[in-house]
């Protein structure tokens, strides 16, 4: 299994107008399960140089790992562990305060005042749903 951490914070319960209540976690995750294998070193240089590629891309002056030399790239690459997972299932989860929907604005505006915008923006793109 291999975890995906999405953006996560501490909820405190201060930010809360209803009480009583405990502090909490915020977070969206994703598992992947599956058989996982380890890349060869052909691979693993293939990744490296579309990876580049791709965030280089672009740019003004976007650099090009295949103009490294050789014997460079050959032992940076030995300090990289690559792996491929032949995913089999994903399990998906999220927790944004749907337990307390009244709380969410507040969260929301607590969480982006913490310079935590990433999750407010996806609590905000996914509000809890409407009860009855």
């Amino acid at each position: 299994m291999a975890i995906f951490q999405g953006p996560h914070a501490y909820v405190s319960p201060g930010w809360y107008e209803n009480h009583p209540a405990v502090p909490t976690w915020n977070y969206a995750v994703v598992h992947a399960h599956g058989r996982a294998r380890m890349m060869d070193e052909a691979e693993l240089h293939d990744l490296v140089i579309r990876l580049s590629d791709s965030y280089e891309a672009g740019r003004e002056k976007p650099w090009r790992a295949a103009q490294l030399p050789g014997p460079f790239v050959n032992a940076m690459l030995q300090a990289i562990t690559g792996f491929v997972i032949e995913v089999e299932r994903l399990e998906g989860k999220f927790k944004l305060s749907q337990n307390r929907p009244a709380e969410v604005p507040r969260v929301i505006a607590a969480l982006e005042a913490a310079g935590e915008a990433e999750l407010a923006a996806l609590m905000r793109n996914h509000p809890p749903p409407a009860k009855g």
